[in-house]
């Protein structure tokens, strides 16, 4: 059944080991889809074959993979090409959600779960530098990729700020795009705070995920130009479809 795929040799004189040129082989095959997510790659008897290698090459290059999240291994169905995960590039720029799911070549679309009027609790009322009970404009949105369900997020603004927000498609336009148009809220800074949990009720009936298993949760609270508060959003990833890069610069004495 694996005739047909293309094959690459395996260069047994190279210093470079042959369990990692196997790898290589494998991996650019998952990303280039010759082995979709949820097939399964060849045996290790039948890379062994194809390749000319030993088993425990193959097992080497195999387990690997598996290590590294691109392979899964199912008891009596073998080796399976797992989900892949989405990669978000945390640097020093603020991006939207859809500018960075099309740069990977994916169709972003959003799902508005709330939108509506309440009263600030001392806490949200604290990181808005607002009075508690204040009315604040409570957005609660589900993003998906390829119609997947990824993350939801809960966002938090000053309802005096905001109140034009209402009139928007917020399933359509972005919300950063949307606070731009007045300067005095356009975001130019977030402040971010990583955890990790597990998934809840909610997560399992608007993300998909199984109870227990982990979300990455991510609090950010973007400021403008005057490092005043504007947004505050709480936002609860998939641990099992996102991953995130972070670019650290080294500190110059």
């Amino acid at each position: 059944m694996y005739l047909d795929k293309k094959i690459k040799t395996i260069d047994k004189s190279a210093p470079i080991p042959m369990f990692y040129q196997l790898k290589q082989i494998l991996l650019s095959d998952i990303k280039s889809n010759v082995y979709p997510p949820g097939n399964m790659i060849p045996t290790e008897r039948e890379l062994s074959e194809i390749y000319g290698i030993s088993r425990t090459t193959v097992r080497q290059a195999v387990l690997d993979l598996v290590r590294e999240g691109y392979l899964t291994r199912r008891k009596g169905k073998g080796t399976i090409v797992a989900e892949q995960k989405l990669t978000h590039i945390f640097v020093q720029t603020i991006e939207s959600f859809n500018s960075e799911i099309i740069a990977l070549g994916k169709t972003p679309s959003t799902e508005v779960v709330g939108l509506k009027r309440i009263s600030a609790t001392t806490h949200i009322a604290d990181t808005l530098f607002l009075e508690t009970g204040a009315d604040v404009l409570y957005i609660h949105r589900k993003r998906m990729v390829d119609d997947v369900p990824i993350v939801t997020i809960i966002t938090y603004l000053d309802f005096k700020r905001c109140e034009f927000l209402l009139k928007h498609n917020l399933e359509q336009e972005s919300l950063y795009d949307l606070l731009s148009l007045n300067p005095a809220n356009k975001i130019v800074k977030v402040d971010r705070r990583i955890e990790v949990t597990e998934a809840k009720e909610q997560d399992v009936k608007l993300l998909g995920i199984k109870q227990g298993k982990p979300i990455q949760l991510f609090y950010s609270l973007g400021k403008n130009i005057d490092d005043l508060p504007i947004e505050y959003s709480i936002a609860r990833y998939r641990g099992d479809r996102s991953s995130f890069n972070v670019s650290v610069a080294l500190k110059q004495d």
